[in-house]
């Protein structure tokens, strides 16, 4: 047990002396903070986008400006609501203006339980310079102004020579250079891009769609013409199909004699949804955004095994081949057996991948404390959420297994090879076995207890990936137990093949052995 000791402290500091090794830890943290900042840039960094507007019907130009007006007020509410979040003082504080703290808190709650009815609320209520005023007393005395964000959608003025009134094929004909970019705008004197044109032909009444009347037939413009180049940036034509679409229904009913304030109260009419846990304790049944992701917590675990397990093993497999090929094995085993240098490089290399994701899980607590905003401080409620869970339980149990598996077969292929290339080839099939629960965690989630999913559970290289995924579920104590057992017979005889395979593998050269001959040394242990 000594000589064990040794060698996996020997394996262990081999590794974390490396530049390798801090450098592939460290990049998971940095690109993971990379694309949080980078996501937070990009969609605060969309640019002001030029579209120009031609209703050769007359009737739907009101609708249409209303329908970019509510797109931009849309984007001042959601950042405002964070600006709140960021700026407001500490709510369990004694405030003397108490009003202005429900009101912030209101808001905050509205635009989170349902962003269209805040929307209305935000804009019959007077919009931005209203919500200030209310939500002033809530917020911190050092709080830096609030900042509008730029508009995304301005309309351009139709470039000199193309005739509004002329033919709706005309029209897009004229403007195609400009679409397709051939051609610059002059906007303010500067050429900009042409981002959409909106052409609402004269008789577009004709294409309206109602129940029990036959649509028109393919082949033909039908409808409101909306041209772009852009076709991942839906906003701004769902935008305006849905206010239209809202004027038509305000027509119908007023042709139809209804009131038409009347159904709009009736539509913004609604009925809440209190979602609640059975399992939770009484009085605390409100499921919660936090217990949401407590049940999507699971997915990030299996990631973080995957990933953490494929660099231990990786370890396992360069060091393995490096000192076969150096005959520094030859050394060791001089020394020791085959069986304590196995398991010390099992340990070892296992404690590395132990401080690989306590390194992760450092580097994410350090990003959450020192960088503090309204997402961060989700995430951090989120992550308090899962860390008190008895999900930690679960995810120590399966990463502890699924290394002793995995490593396991990966040790034993390289005491089998010489170079990493050999090495890759042979992997290749236990990396695709992995890759299949890996592909499953959505499905997985949403249906833990399918028959296909726990039939897959009791197999073996499965069950890390697959009981770990369905662990916020409380699966059948069963599957638990069963599972438990089956995996834990399964990582004793695989340490045991293993064991063999290595003992004569660590000696061998020349290239790999064929499949009947690996047989052979597993049965024969020669």
């Amino acid at each position: 047990m000594n000589m064990i000791r040794l060698i996996a402290w020997r394996e262990y500091m081999e590794n974390v002396k490396t530049k390798g090794f801090w450098a592939g830890i460290m990049i998971f943290p940095v690109i993971f903070t990379a694309m949080y900042f980078l996501q937070t840039t990009l969609s605060n960094s969309t640019p002001t986008r030029y579209y120009i507007f031609i209703d050769q019907s007359g009737q739907y130009g009101e609708a249409v400006e209303t329908a970019i007006e509510r797109d931009h007020q849309r984007r001042i509410l959601g950042e405002f609501v964070s600006y709140l979040m960021d700026n407001r003082r500490d709510t369990n504080l004694n405030l003397s203006a108490a009003g202005g703290t429900n009101a912030a808190e209101q808001l905050i709650d509205s635009a989170d339980a349902d962003e269209v009815a805040a929307l209305e609320a935000w804009l019959e209520s007077g919009g931005l310079d209203f919500a200030l005023t209310m939500a002033s007393p809530a917020l911190k005395e050092d709080r830096p102004p609030f900042e509008q964000p730029s508009r995304q959608f301005i309309a351009a003025e139709l470039p000199a020579g193309i005739d509004s009134s002329a033919s709706p094929e005309e029209v897009a004909q004229a403007l195609r250079p400009y679409l397709s970019g051939e051609r610059k705008l002059l906007v303010d004197a500067q050429p900009s891009d042409l981002f959409a044109l909106i052409l609402i032909p004269a008789n577009v009444n004709a294409d309206i769609s109602r129940p029990g009347v036959m649509p028109q037939p393919a082949g033909r413009h039908t409808g409101i013409q909306y041209w772009a180049k852009n076709l991942t940036d839906s906003r701004l034509p769902d935008a305006i199909i849905s206010s239209i679409n809202s004027e038509i229904r305000n027509r119908e009913y007023i042709g139809l004699g209804v009131d038409n304030q009347i159904v709009r109260n009736v539509q913004r009419t609604r009925m809440p949804i209190s979602q609640l846990d059975p399992t939770a304790a009484i009085g605390e049944e409100e499921v919660s955004v936090a217990d949401t992701f407590q049940q999507l917590a699971p997915i990030g675990f299996v990631y973080l095994m995957f990933v953490s397990l494929m660099q231990s093993v990786q370890y396992l497999l360069s060091n393995t081949i490096e000192e076969k090929s150096n005959r520094i094995i030859e050394v060791l085993l001089a020394s020791v057996t085959a069986g304590e240098l196995m398991m010390g490089k099992l340990l070892g290399i296992g404690l590395s991948g132990l401080t690989t994701i306590a390194v992760w899980l450092f580097s994410f607590f350090l990003f959450i404390t020192l960088y503090q905003s309204s997402q961060t401080e989700l995430i951090s409620q989120i992550l308090e959420v899962i860390l008190s869970s008895e999900l930690i339980p679960w995810f120590v149990f399966y990463y502890f297994a699924g290394y002793a598996l995995y490593s396991g077969v990966f040790l034993a292929i390289g005491s089998l090879c010489n170079t990493l290339k050999e090495a890759q080839a042979m992997m290749m099939p236990m990396i695709m076995i992995q890759v299949i629960p890996l592909a499953m965690m959505v499905f997985v989630v949403r249906d833990p207890d399918n028959t296909i999913v726990r039939v897959m559970s009791w197999f073996p290289l499965f069950t890390p990936y697959l009981m770990m995924n369905r662990a916020a579920a409380d699966p059948p104590l069963v599957d638990v137990i069963g599972t438990t057992i089956v995996l834990l017979l399964s990582i004793v005889f695989v340490l045991w093949l293993s064991g063999k395979v290595f003992r004569m593998g660590v000696l061998r050269t020349g290239q790999p052995p064929r499949l009947i001959e690996l047989l052979r040394m597993m049965r024969h242990g020669n």
